[in-house]
């Protein structure tokens, strides 16, 4: 599924705490690793012949001294079995970072975010940020820590996988199969249902799945049916994953705000890999997957995957047939926390 990591570094420790996760993601994918450094020169308007001489030292002097570091990093990186190469490139860091990117299909973007910035380093904060917003490609974002927190050890035990109940959000699913089968993972399902306050318009006008003509007369028959129906939704995706080779997934049901109800599960399960499409569909019992992609890179702790969905079918074809909104509900199944 991935035929190369590309690993964007700007000279800082910081970013360079990707690394560990690079080592444990190439070793079992048995792919090449590209380690890119970019670096940008100023190039202000001059006709002084002298001034090209002194832009064309310029551009070898940086351009020697990013090899040089990347090569280092090479070096920390050897004993993988994989080809590792270093690609030192003028320009702007995102622009360049998708550029190369996009030179192979099947290229896996890791990098750190919330590095330092300098001269000639790059605010990996704002470069994250840009190619999280751009990039076609998938992406392992890690959040760096202070220098003295961070321990360089990956101890995967889980992927957490949010979903919507939209088939762009189930889009993830393949690389959530695929990565739990390489990595020896279980996978925990989540689908966060709207907060109570939400479900106020739907009172005495409305099902849960948007069609008029049903009256709920409580709150808790709204909601009952809510969660039952997340419930059914996901143990379809759950039949879908065992299809796929996962050979161990739990259901979770959490009211809330999407963003909050992820990052809060992810820090009650150590070892976490959160798996996620970016520009899912919105609506009530649905998130806007873009902004709560955002807020989860900011705000979790730990590694996070993402992958652009494309206004496609999903990956088994079947969420027309099998959305929580229209599915008639069923017991929860075995693995299943509501709550």
């Amino acid at each position: 599924m991935y035929k190369r990591i590309l690993v964007p570094l700007d000279g800082s420790k910081l970013a360079e705490q990707v690394l560990p996760y690079v080592r444990v993601m190439a070793k079992t994918c048995q792919v090449p690793i590209i380690l890119l450094k970019a670096f940008d020169l100023i190039h202000p308007p001059s006709t002084d012949p002298s001034h090209a001489v002194y832009m064309d030292r310029l551009f070898n002097y940086y351009k020697g001294d990013a090899e040089e570091y990347l090569g280092h990093v090479k070096s920390s990186l050897s004993g993988l079995g994989v080809p590792i190469f270093i690609a030192a490139r003028e320009g702007d860091s995102a622009v360049q970072i998708i550029a190369e990117a996009e030179r192979e299909p099947g290229t896996l973007i890791a990098m750190a975010t919330h590095g330092r910035s300098g001269i000639p380093r790059m605010v990996m904060g704002s470069v994250t940020n840009r190619v999280l917003h751009a990039a076609t490609d998938p992406l392992l974002i890690v959040r760096a820590t202070s220098e003295e927190d961070f321990n360089g050890q990956v101890d995967f035990k889980t992927i957490i996988v949010p979903v919507d109940g939209s088939a762009l959000a189930e889009q993830v699913l393949l690389h959530a199969a695929h990565l739990a089968q390489l990595l020896g993972l279980a996978v925990t399902l989540l689908r966060v249902t709207p907060p109570i306050e939400k479900y106020q318009g739907s009172m005495g006008v409305t099902r849960i799945d948007e069609s008029s003509g049903f009256q709920f007369d409580t709150y808790e028959g709204l909601i009952k049916e809510a969660d039952e129906r997340a419930l059914a939704y996901l143990d379809g995706l759950e039949k879908d994953l065992y299809d796929l080779g996962v050979v161990s997934v739990t259901k979770r049901v959490v009211r809330g705000q999407a963003d909050d109800a992820i990052v809060d599960l992810a820090r009650q399960m150590p070892g976490n890999l959160v798996a996620m499409t970016t520009h899912g569909r919105s609506g009530i019992g649905r998130w806007v997957l873009g902004s709560v992609a955002d807020g989860v890179v900011r705000r979790s702790g730990n590694p996070v995957f993402i992958i652009r969905s494309e206004e496609k079918s999903s990956a088994k074809n079947k969420a027309a047939n099998r959305s929580d909104g229209d599915q008639n509900p069923v017991g929860a199944g075995t693995g299943s926390d509501t709550r």
